[in-house]
């Protein structure tokens, strides 16, 4: 394990200041203003002067210190500080009093004391997550690995930081398939919201086999959850155009074959949220899945095949233009949501089925490639949390690691000849 030291001897741990109240505080010129709520876009690529920005007489007026670039920051209090989000500024900027802030000295490494950070989050030293706050002097007496040696912490850096472009390479490679999907069905089909190329129209339920709700009421209650048995499908298993495997739930064999059997949903059947974000979004119910039951506010759709596809089915429902078609259905404050019977009503455009079965093909194919991706991303995350892991233990052999990440990049670059 590397040595630990506290925080404060390789940074000035402070906050920044109260946030100004007024609109007109806020201009188009001058250093941008950060805060907690700011920390999880700019993490994903935002701009830091995207962010509303405070002039120089404004920031004077309120005594507001302007923290450098290479600052660290994450959130100290309120809920925000539960997310273990670190992020170090590229640019001068003004920084809210919610956040925590570290100016480092000359013996640290900003990168490196980023993702040791990560590894040893700050959210640890937390008393109470219903009211979450860190102290200064609680954040100043954090120990965490820390080699004294400043050129080990540039290669560490380095190391992870490369393993990461990785990672960020095969996500966009992944979202580039999406979208490749996403264009695909439009230059064929056109957008369904206008449909302007004049195909028959026909409502979801016209379309379908079966189109039905899952269980309401005792039917399905929490104590008839269990630890393995036939899988429940929930609002959180529905992605757009993606089953999530996440978060997964059963129920027991016995109780699916005395009560919930007629929920049964089976491969190739879509299933569609109709709460959450999106409002509407469906996906495909994967081979693996031999059987399951959709939930309530989950519907299944058991398309006719002599109608149309369900690869067809789901990609036009998470178009923009069926949520546009969808959204004079959609009810309520709170938590927004569509009842099946209007999902059911709304008419969709039915293009020829030979049509439809070309874009299933393409999509079949896009979807292998993705496979083949998926399980590149899930390598290099592996690859990742392994360095990492033994970096901060100390167990870490530069020049091994080096090369383990320069053969990943090598296998990357046979992963995008596919």
């Amino acid at each position: 394990m590397l040595s630990k030291y506290p925080i404060k001897q390789f940074a000035k741990v402070g906050a920044g200041q109260g946030a100004p109240q007024k609109e007109t505080d806020f201009s188009l010129d001058g250093y941008p203003f950060i805060r907690a709520g700011h920390l999880e876009s700019l993490l994903d690529g935002k701009d830091e002067f995207d962010l509303p920005k405070i002039n120089f007489e404004i920031a004077k007026r309120y005594r507001l210190k302007l923290f450098q670039p290479n600052t660290i920051v994450f959130a100290k209090s309120g809920m925000s500080a539960m997310k273990g989000r670190i992020y170090r500024l590229k640019n001068p900027c003004y920084v809210v009093n919610h956040l925590a802030t570290l100016e480092l000295k000359e013996n640290a490494f900003p990168a490196f004391v980023v993702y040791t950070l990560r590894s040893f989050s700050p959210v640890k030293l937390i008393n109470d997550s219903s009211y979450p706050s860190l102290k200064q002097s609680t954040i100043e007496s954090y120990e965490i690995p820390f080699p004294k040696n400043i050129s080990v912490q540039i290669q560490i850096a380095n190391i992870l930081s490369k393993a990461e472009i990785l990672i960020t390479q095969r996500k966009q490679s992944i979202a580039l398939l999406d979208e490749f999907l996403r264009s695909t069905f439009l230059e064929m089909f056109g957008d369904p919201g206008f449909n302007k190329k004049k195909w028959n129209k026909l409502t979801l339920k016209d379309v379908s086999l079966r189109f039905s709700d899952g269980p309401f009421g005792s039917n399905l209650k929490t104590e008839h959850y269990s630890n393995s048995g036939i899988q429940v499908i929930r609002l959180q298993n529905i992605g757009v155009n993606r089953f999530v495997e996440k978060d997964v739930s059963y129920v027991s064999e016995p109780h699916f074959e005395s009560v919930l059997k007629k929920y049964s949903c089976f491969p190739n059947d879509v299933v569609i949220a109709t709460m959450g974000s999106p409002n509407v979004r469906a996906c495909i119910v994967p081979k693996h899945v031999k059987v399951a039951i959709n939930k309530a506010d989950c519907v299944l759709f058991r398309v006719n095949p002599k109608l149309s596809n369900h690869y067809y089915i789901s990609h036009l429902l998470n178009q923009e233009g069926f949520l546009s078609l969808a959204t004079s259905f959609i009810h309520g404050q709170t938590r927004a949501r569509i009842s099946s019977g209007q999902l059911a009503k709304i008419l969709i455009p039915i293009p020829p089925l030979e049509l439809q079965t070309q874009f299933s093909q393409i999509v079949e194919k896009t979807e292998l490639l993705k496979t083949y991706y998926q399980s590149s991303l899930q390598e290099l995350e592996n690859l990742h949390g392994s360095l990492s892991q033994r970096a901060f233990k100390g167990e870490l052999n530069l020049n091994k690691a080096a090369e383990h990440v320069l053969m990943a990049a090598e296998s990357e670059l046979q992963y995008n000849k596919l």
